[in-house]
């Protein structure tokens, strides 16, 4: 019995239930978009933009920049994946959408990553609450409107919105609508930020210890052979030591090999058991020791009295959540700012040409936006057939 699973169809069912009682206060838009408007949280934002009007009008001056660059960033970035794609072998690198397994592992496909669900949803609740909680404190910093804010549900993708008086907020001037526009993505880059140096500083040295890792075996059928020594013996990740020396770095690897020759027996030591065995000869390399992995890189082991322990268990499943965290806080708050309305790098966009350009804003827009959304749906069309 698959607890895992399980534990994902209750919380749908919890769900389901939650909105059938709940059914007349809920909008259904499409079929597929449920929307539940309340006034709850309005009060906190408020406060939380009165506390110090000067701190976040520096944080919006700030958070405009980092908006404006970053739009130019997403639409050279995913230009120059889409002709890499164009004038090179197809590849899977660039924008993938990552969505939610029922099952407890990832799962990577060529434009798609499965994560496990409850990952996947609590690091979408946050990024989620982050971004539009911003939103709401550039639109009462910027002396404007909150027509409403509430939950949200499109298929299984649970959110949050605030909405802003588009009409009051329209009447600003074009500094104070970037404000608001870029605040969502600012936020998000910020959480991703404090992710990584608390996963950095704090998490990973208290619970972890380095070690290195790999992702597979050479295929020595490339090279006219059967296999090479790690695939014979089966050798498994994380390498912690290597002849009874700690290897907790990619250097400390590379030293370590430098000492062997082709033909010398090495005893490697991983998570689960020790393995010996005589080393090959690089083909690509002649003369240099080759064990036959490929994709080696530094990571990050549970220190041993965590290991196999329910608190184990834990410190894994955080590790993982922090980890799509850092990432979708980042990569989301990036595509975010792709200019193609609705998007907010797409308002960003329009507040700019309205100003600079008003006699063509409504090309530029258009143009810009029909562009960014071909190139993002090419890229990811062509990942899907790699």
């Amino acid at each position: 019995m698959d607890l895992y699973f399980i534990s994902v169809i209750a919380f749908f069912a919890v769900l389901a239930i939650l909105l059938i009682v709940d059914r007349k206060n809920i909008e259904v838009n499409n079929y597929v978009l449920f929307m539940r408007r309340t006034q709850r949280g309005r009060g906190i934002i408020e406060r939380i933009a009165s506390w110090n009007e000067s701190f976040w009008n520096k944080i919006g001056t700030v958070s405009s920049i980092v908006g404006i660059a970053g739009m130019v960033f997403a639409f050279v970035f995913i230009g120059y994946v889409f002709s890499q794609q164009l004038v090179g072998p197809p590849t899977a690198e660039g924008p993938a959408l990552v969505l939610p397994s029922p099952r407890g592992d990832t799962v990577a496909r060529p434009g798609v990553i499965a994560v496990p669900f409850w990952e996947w949803i609590i690091a979408i609740l946050v990024l989620v609450i982050v971004h539009e909680g911003m939103h709401g404190i550039m639109v009462k910093n910027v002396k404007s409107n909150i027509k409403s804010l509430g939950l949200a549900l499109f298929a299984v993708i649970p959110g949050a919105f605030v909405e802003p008086d588009e009409e009051d907020l329209n009447q600003k001037s074009w500094k104070d609508q970037i404000k608001v526009y870029s605040a969502g993505s600012f936020g998000n880059f910020g959480m991703a930020l404090l992710v990584i140096l608390f996963m950095n500083f704090a998490f990973l040295p208290a619970f972890t210890i380095q070690s290195v890792g790999f992702v597979g075996y050479v295929n020595a059928t490339e090279y006219g052979m059967e296999s090479f020594p790690a695939e014979e013996v089966n050798l498994t990740s994380p390498i912690m030591s290597m002849s009874g020396q700690r290897t907790r770095s990619f250097d400390e690897f590379l030293e370590i090999m430098d000492r062997y020759e082709p033909g010398d027996e090495i005893t490697v030591e991983t998570m689960e058991s020790n393995f010996t065995f005589s080393l090959a000869e690089n083909p690509d390399n002649p003369g240099e020791p080759f064990m036959g992995i490929s994709g080696v890189s530094e990571t990050y082991v549970l220190k041993g009295r965590y290991r196999n322990t329910r608190a184990g268990s834990v410190l894994d499943f955080l590790r993982n959540l922090f980890s799509w965290m850092f990432v979708l806080n980042l990569g989301i708050g990036i595509m975010n700012l792709l200019p193609l309305k609705p998007l907010d790098g797409g308002l960003i966009l329009e507040s700019l040409s309205e100003k600079f350009y008003p006699k063509k804003s409504e090309d530029i827009v258009r143009v810009v936006s029909g562009l960014s959304l071909l190139m993002l749906l090419m890229t990811l069309a062509i990942s899907f057939m790699v």
